[in-house]
């Protein structure tokens, strides 16, 4: 589970000036959008809003649970545990998100300080920053963008290696999924900072000694106040607690699994591969279109819970962009696609993008299974 999976290759996007023209135009009528109506780029009294909630509800909820509340049944604690878990998850897709990006505020050392938001719920930021952000940069290329990396456990791209037992990962994945949670807090960390060497484009890397030190020192605090601290204070078995910590990340760990894959892994998406100098020949920004859906983009209970993860592909363009933004970009999206011919792909509800997403284990389940690598070009885009 430690040994280095990525690609050593460079890539690079190698566009066109009519596929120029459409991100020049896009990206225009984007920066009007704050211009004219004199909006910060940043977060705004909402996202504060969020943040007070989402650390007021998980410091109320952790300290009626270790103050034995929820004691007298089995199945509250579990249930106090789980939602617990999802508080964390609502952190990490409202705060934390965009803290690494530099999207929650103007003030640089405020993102970095909501960063360390992640190393609360489990996670790393550092660690975040730099796989997310090579994510970012070559998603659903094969061997660069690192969650497409399984081990070989899962196949989420044609060009991963075909194993026998992928032919039931429609059927075990959803169970896998649960598995999320734990394992970020338990080894992939650990994986990205002992066992690889390339994150993306990014070579031979070498991690800061403090940061290091940080991901020793945040891992350990992360376990005794969820695990250690429970057990020593909680008038349960101790069965009761570990049933309890493990639920924090189980439910929650399928959501946020469910949530992030749909919106690249599903049936009408693209696998581009890059050839033998490391070219992708696409626009970046026509590459993001071509290989992310949104969903539910029209819920606002949905874009309040998720931190907007559900309206992706405006996330990709401009990552920097706090998420209460993303709504109305969506719309200068759209109508900037219908315009030059490029098809905006967006499922109306999870359900539907959740279909989408299994279709596609399904299809790659078979050794045969086949992708495009690009969408057919719009006639605007076609150089004369």
């Amino acid at each position: 589970m430690i040994s280095q999976t990525t690609s050593s290759k460079t890539v690079r996007f190698k566009s066109s000036p009519k596929k120029d023209q459409f991100s020049t135009v896009l990206r225009q009528r984007m920066n009007d959008y704050f211009r004219e109506n004199n909006i910060a780029r940043q977060g705004n009294w909402e996202m504060f809003l969020k943040t007070i909630l989402a650390f007021s509800s998980w410091g109320t909820l952790y300290y009626l649970i270790v103050t034995n509340t929820f004691s007298s049944n089995f199945w509250l604690l579990v249930g106090s545990f789980t939602l617990l878990g999802y508080i964390n998850i609502f952190i990490a897709f409202n705060i934390a998100h965009d803290a690494c990006h530099n999207a929650y505020s103007s003030k640089q050392w405020l993102n970095d300080l909501m960063a360390y938001s992640l190393n609360f719920v489990g996670g790393n930021s550092y660690l975040f920053r730099q796989m997310h952000n090579a994510h970012h940069s070559f998603v659903n290329i094969h061997g660069i963008d690192v969650t497409m990396e399984t081990h070989g456990m899962f196949r989420f791209t044609p060009h991963e290696p075909y194993l026998w037992y992928h032919r039931f990962q429609h059927i075990y994945t959803p169970l896998l999924y649960a598995l999320a949670g734990a394992h970020w807090a338990l080894i992939k960390d650990f994986k990205w900072m002992f066992g690889e060497t390339s994150i993306g484009n990014n070579k031979n890397i070498q991690h800061p000694l403090k940061e290091y030190i940080m991901l020793f020192i945040t891992k350990g605090l992360y376990f005794f106040f969820t695990l250690v601290l429970p057990l020593m204070v909680i008038e349960v078995p101790a069965w009761w607690i570990i049933v309890g910590w493990l639920s924090t990340h189980l439910l929650p760990g399928v959501t946020f699994a469910f949530i992030f894959q749909v919106t690249h892994v599903y049936d009408g998406t693209h696998y581009p591969m890059p050839d033998d100098e490391g070219n992708i020949e696409n626009n970046y920004a026509i590459h993001v279109i071509e290989t992310t859906a949104d969903f539910s983009r029209k819920s606002r209970i949905g874009n309040f819970l998720m931190g907007c993860i559900n309206i992706h592909v405006v996330h990709h363009m401009l990552p920097g962009i706090c998420h209460v933004h993303y709504p109305q970009l969506t719309k200068i999206l759209i109508a900037t696609c219908d315009e030059y011919g490029i098809k905006y792909q967006e499922n109306k509800t999870f359900w539907i993008a959740l279909k989408l997403h299994m279709r596609m284990l399904y299809n790659l389940s078979k050794p045969d299974a086949v992708v495009p690598e690009y969408a057919p070009l719009s006639p605007q885009l076609v150089e004369g």
